[in-house]
């Protein structure tokens, strides 16, 4: 009876170490977070949905492979997040099941053993990978698999209170590769059960990423769709510990920065948050010493 109860007690850490993985998508070291994330997923696509547990466990896989139990990375359920946005981004790109998923499980390897990599490159400067390992794999196959038809015509939404809520939501579910409100309302929800502090600051990022894009020239259609708030969203959660100033000044730089690339005619992906998040831990840093130099006040390190 002993062995059983022991038996189910690591099924259960483990169940959660994978859930917790999946939250840190969307920074989040939580497992209910992830459970959420999930779920909305799943909602939104159970194709994407198989992609996102076949992302987690390759990356879940690897880590055991390439890692010591003791590492940080492999403490904080930090491997899986990438292997999953790679596998994502194979769903979601790629048309064919077969060739979809065949991409997905090298692309989750290659990134999960590049999280690796940078995360020792980047200690050095003390910067987080944060997506940048699924970024990198997804740019470099998707010239040669990315399926390249027509998407479709985004729908005419009319302009009001309501759309732009239900926008605010629904642009938090391209972090996932999904679409819609309920998808980013359950992200929301995951976020809230992680801290409420995070769910606001997600929605406020993604509203105000939405309507910057809406003053750079975005048409309602699209800023109505939920389609410009994702890369906000996340610059908000990531630089929201180091102050609101932080946080406003990441949101901006991610628009700017999306915006720029998507003039160049490349998939964004979650680039422009991981470089607006850099940005701003390093500006940061920069004012703290200056500030210390001052002896005034100090902003807390992103941790």
């Amino acid at each position: 009876m002993s062995s059983a109860l022991h038996s189910n007690a690591v099924f259960g850490d483990q169940l959660r170490s994978f859930a917790r993985a999946i939250g840190q998508i969307v920074l989040q070291r939580n497992a209910a977070t992830g459970a959420l994330v999930f779920l909305a997923v799943l909602c939104a696509s159970p194709r994407l949905a198989c992609a996102l547990l076949i992302g987690t466990l390759t990356g879940n896989v690897i880590s055991v492979i390439i890692e010591d139990d003791g590492a940080p990375a492999f403490r904080d359920d930090l491997y899986g997040f990438n292997g999953a946005l790679a596998a994502l981004a194979a769903f979601a790109f790629v048309g064919d099941a077969s060739q979809a998923t065949a991409v997905a499980i090298v692309a989750a390897m290659f990134a999960s053993v590049l999280a690796s990599k940078l995360a020792h490159m980047l200690s050095r400067y003390r910067l987080p990978t944060f997506s940048s390992p699924a970024i990198i794999v997804t740019w470099c196959w998707l010239p040669l698999f990315a399926d390249r038809g027509d998407t479709g015509a985004v729908p005419q939404v009319a302009a009001g209170f309501i759309p732009m809520l239900q926008a605010a939501f629904a642009g938090l579910a391209p972090i996932t590769f999904a679409t819609g409100a309920l998808a980013g309302a359950l992200i929301a929800a995951g976020l809230f059960a992680s801290r409420p502090s995070q769910a606001g600051w997600a929605l406020a990022g993604s509203a105000l990423g939405a309507a910057l894009h809406g003053l750079g020239g975005a048409s309602d259609a699209v800023v109505l769709s939920g389609a410009c708030g994702f890369n906000a969203a996340l610059a908000a959660l990531a630089a929201a510990p180091l102050g609101k100033r932080y946080a406003i000044i990441a949101i901006v730089a991610a628009v700017l920065i999306e915006r720029a690339i998507d003039c160049l005619g490349i998939a964004a992906l979650t680039a422009p948050f991981v470089l607006a998040s850099w940005g701003a831990i390093a500006l940061q840093r920069r004012l703290s010493r200056t500030s210390k130099r001052g002896d005034s006040h100090v902003v807390h390190p992103h941790a």
